[in-house]
């Protein structure tokens, strides 16, 4: 990269935009640094976790995965208030998981993902060395939860309908925050700070409708105790409606005469006859007649339903026994509400590193409102995370042990949002023995509890060491999906058992 053009390049915009707002006069002080330059290489292996492919569910041992990522950053402020800076970057990996092809036995996709770093400008008012408001725009990382090192965060990192979590992203180790794309205001008096963001969809479709975050905290005690919480209202303003909320049949809900909610996702109930018929058979070929009766009572219901909802579905439109359609929409207000307690402020002692001796809790409300059938209750869209920073007395800056739970009766899966722009939640197929055990959708009730355990050490300042251990909301880049940001839509670590170990280094001048 030419340097020789890139900063007279800034130079000139900041030049531009000092006229335009300030209608400056005079010469313009431009405080050029240094070009920044990091990188990273992370590896580990996921030791069991689930991929989805067209033909349903698999379980994978010893996935290894590899990333390497570089990145490049310039920044300069201009009279000391405007602050501008431009980066980008890449990670090169491969998608998961490994599959055959013809003519080999394995391959791998490969790939580069790049585009910018954190790319703004932001104006500071009042003094200079304690601004009291800064204003930007651009592409940045923003992060409410300083103690949140993987779980957490999940008010820009997830979404109401269907309801998701991610965590990591191209870059897993140590990567809670969230890359946001749009505007944002920060102000700050004393030990009140508030933040407002308005930014655009580009990470789940539909993309480019707009959200509106509010952000505030508190700090009590210098630092003994900090209090936070926030909103999201979640594409307040829809770039296209019909995207947003989409009228399909699938996407559809209604009342019976006798007041009972279904939906108009078929599947939902065939799927479910279908994996009970196929238990009772076998129940009944075990000599098990008391069970294969309760499965098929089962399966007779759901068939039922299936045959219903295709009926009413197939009625004209203005026919009267066609009853009133709604519809599952993307948009929905998130909450949240966090508090940190720094124990080291009750005592002074050189064995603790900064971090140590935190103890921290995050509540996210993933939509207020209620809807029939699969979101009829609000407690299942809470995610709980807890966690602490133990001491290692210097050895380590960092020991962090998260916590989360959260009662969803659904897999954090993406998959109908993301291909259909349905706003239903993930429903296996009938055959699909991993997902659907004892009964329909069973494991799904087992992926309540995620962990995850974060080692570090910086060196010189300049070399930073890694380890992560976790059972979270991970995802890989997918062989198969490709929507968005490119990744599986399922979780990897859904169940119990998965887990993943993941070391990085990363470095930088």
């Amino acid at each position: 990269m030419n340097m020789r053009r890139i900063n007279p390049a800034i130079k000139t915009l900041a030049t531009a935009l000092l006229l335009a707002t300030h209608n400056f006069a005079g010469e313009v002080k431009i405080d050029d640094k240094p070009l920044s330059i990091g990188a990273l290489s992370e590896f580990g292996f996921v030791e069991e976790g689930l991929f989805r492919t067209a033909e349903g569910s698999s379980i994978s041992k010893m996935e290894w995965v590899d990333h390497f990522g570089a990145f490049i950053t310039k920044k300069a402020i201009v009279n000391d208030r405007l602050y501008l800076s431009a980066g980008l970057g890449g990670v090169f990996q491969f998608r998961k998981p490994e599959t055959v092809g013809a003519g080999f036995a394995y391959h791998q996709r490969k790939s580069f993902f790049i585009g910018p770093t954190e790319s703004e400008a932001v104006y500071h008012f009042g003094d200079p060395e304690n601004p009291w408001l800064k204003l930007g725009v651009g592409q940045f990382f923003y992060k409410y939860n300083p103690q949140a090192s993987n779980l957490g965060e999940a008010l820009f990192r997830s979404g109401p309908y269907p309801t998701f979590i991610t965590t990591g992203g191209y870059v897993v180790v140590n990567s809670a925050a969230a890359n946001l794309q749009g505007f944002k205001a920060n102000y700050q008096s004393g030990a009140l700070k508030a933040d407002m963001l308005f930014t655009t969809e580009t990470n789940m479709p539909p993309f480019y409708d707009w959200s509106l975050g509010l952000v505030a905290s508190y700090s009590l005690g210098d630092g003994l105790l900090d209090l936070g919480a926030g909103v999201n209202f979640k594409r307040i303003l829809s770039v296209r409606p019909s995207r947003t909320t989409r009228k399909t049949r699938e996407n559809a809900y209604f009342k019976d005469p006798t007041g009972k909610y279904y939906v108009g996702n078929v599947d939902f109930y065939g799927y479910s006859a279908e994996f009970n018929l196929n238990a009772a058979n076998k129940a009944y070929a075990q000599g098990n007649t008391a069970l294969g009766d309760h499965y098929a009572v089962q399966s007779s219901r759901d068939s039922a339903a299936a045959a219903y909802v295709t009926e009413v579905l197939s009625l004209p439109d203005g026919d009267p026994a066609k009853p009133a359609m709604d519809y599952f929409t993307s948009q929905g207000n998130l909450l949240m509400a966090r508090a940190t307690l720094d124990f080291k402020k009750l005592f002074e002692s050189s064995l603790f590193s900064p971090e140590d001796l935190k103890i921290f809790f995050e509540l996210d409300v993933l939509g207020v409102s209620d809807y029939p059938v699969y979101y009829e209750n609000i407690t299942e869209r809470m995610p709980i995370m807890a966690g602490v920073n133990l001491p290692t007395f210097r050895l380590l800056d960092l020991l962090s042990v998260q916590m989360e739970y959260c009662n969803s009766p659904w897999f954090n899966n993406t998959n109908y949002i993301g291909q259909k722009l349905s706003n239903i939640p993930f429903i296996p197929i009938g055959t699909d023995d991993i997902l659907s055990r004892t009964e329909f959708n069973d494991q799904a009730k087992h992926d309540n509890w995620k962990w995850s355990v974060l080692a570090q050490r910086t060196i010189k300042g300049r070399l930073t060491l890694s380890a992560q251990v976790a059972s979270d909301h991970l995802r890989l880049t997918s062989s198969e999906y490709y929507y968005g940001p490119q990744f599986d839509h399922n979780e990897v670590t859904a169940l119990p058992k998965h887990w993943y170990w993941m070391t990085q280094l990363s470095w930088g001048i």
